[in-house]
């Protein structure tokens, strides 16, 4: 280890990468950013990440060059983890504003002798992207990994303007107190929607930035179609593939709504549009809004499936792989076009009864007549499309 960092640096071993991570991210309660930023609980993300990053380059043909953006890279474990583990990615593009963290992530790359496929820079985060799309000599990258501090909203039309047709963008939020209705008014600033504090609301949070990206593509010329996304902790992933098409921007709006919400009964419903009354067709009150947001689907269930299989061939970690393979895998069967859902702990609160067994209110609900299912946004979580009077009725019976 030749870094003049070394007396402040591990070395661990993520999935088949070794890297040299910070000695105070595993010491302290908030990792540190001297000498760099890194997040050792997000190790599941970054997990999740190689998995879809594998499966959505299968349809690619195999002499397409495959290029990988980690736009704001720290030291470098996303990128440098694409580089050892996805041999189909030809370049990786690793760049960060701190000298420090590009230091530490060019020794990782000599570690683990994947320096000649990486390119490290420390610019700007626009600048880097941007000078892929205005540079000649230079192409739009195949992938982009955005994971920011923060809010990504500056950097979306950057990211945008650099990633080629029928390429993938996979960003990360983590103002989840933002977006989850705490404050309402820099939401609607950032992402052109109002949020609000229910039990779904880290779904609520992921769709509002859905949302905010396909409006800012639309501008573009640009449609995307989300493939997968994820929440975990204070964090928020969405993963998508976007298309150079007008015509299909165009139709984009038909995936933008509103949920209206009664605090009072707990019911909630999808609405295209705002009406004159925001009355609860239920109980009379006054219902809120949440959105704009993205009401179309969440998941590529032909990918996600095509993952499963890989999970299954998979030796890595018994611990983590199993919580994977439940993620991936309820996803399958998940009705991502309700967007929202509701909680057996919620259910239970109303009833003022013991909470039910998931499975019980799914298979209740099911025989009912109504759609139903898990969600993979939250272990206590349902989806279905019957209202709060049809869900307590079912269960009180």
């Amino acid at each position: 280890m030749n870094t003049i960092f070394a007396n402040y640096l591990k070395r661990i071993r993520e999935g088949c990468t070794e890297l040299l991570v910070p000695k105070a991210s595993f010491e302290e309660k908030v990792p540190p950013h001297y000498p760099a930023f890194f997040n050792p609980l997000a190790k599941l993300n970054r997990d999740i990440s190689i998995y879809l990053y594998k499966a959505f380059l299968i349809d690619k043909e195999s002499s397409a060059e495959i290029t990988f953006a980690d736009a704001l890279g720290g030291i470098g474990s996303r990128g440098l983890r694409v580089a050892v583990e996805i041999p189909r990615v030809s370049q990786i593009f690793i760049n960060d504003i701190n000298e420090s963290a590009i230091s530490i992530s060019r020794e990782t790359a000599a570690l683990n002798s994947i320096t000649e496929k990486c390119i490290f820079s420390t610019m700007d985060v626009c600048e880097f992207l941007i000078s892929h799309n205005s540079n000649p000599t230079n192409k739009r990258f195949s992938i982009i990994d955005l994971d920011p501090f923060g809010s990504p909203a500056p950097f979306i039309d950057c990211i945008l303007r650099s990633i080629q047709n029928e390429g993938l963008i996979s960003i990360t939020a983590t103002d989840t107190a933002v977006l989850s209705g705490k404050y309402q008014k820099t939401c609607l600033r950032k992402y052109y929607g109002v949020s609000l504090n229910t039990v779904y609301s880290n779904e609520t949070a992921i769709r509002l930035l859905l949302s905010s990206i396909a409006l800012t593509a639309a501008r573009l010329g640009i449609s995307i179609s989300p493939i997968f996304v994820h929440s975990n902790r204070h964090y928020l992933r969405v993963y998508i593939k976007v298309s150079f098409s007008k015509t299909l921007a165009n139709k984009i709006f038909s995936n933008i709504g509103l949920i209206e919400h009664c605090f009072k009964c707990r019911n909630r419903k999808t609405i295209t549009s705002l009406t004159s009354s925001n009355l609860c067709k239920i109980c009379d009150s006054k219902t809120n809004i949440a959105g704009q947001l993205w009401i179309g689907n969440l998941y590529d269930k032909k990918l996600i499936s095509l993952i499963t299989q890989y999970l299954v061939e998979d030796r890595s970690e018994k611990g983590q792989l199993k919580q994977i393979q439940k993620i991936f895998t309820t996803c399958l069967d998940e009705l991502d076009d309700i967007p929202y859902y509701f909680s057996i702990d919620e259910i239970s609160s109303i009833l003022k009864t013991t909470p039910m067994k998931l499975s019980h209110i799914i298979e209740k609900l099911s025989l009912s007549g109504f759609r139903a299912s898990k969600t993979s946004l939250n272990p206590a979580g349902f989806k279905t499309n019957a209202s709060i009077v049809d869900i307590l009725s079912i269960i009180n019976n």
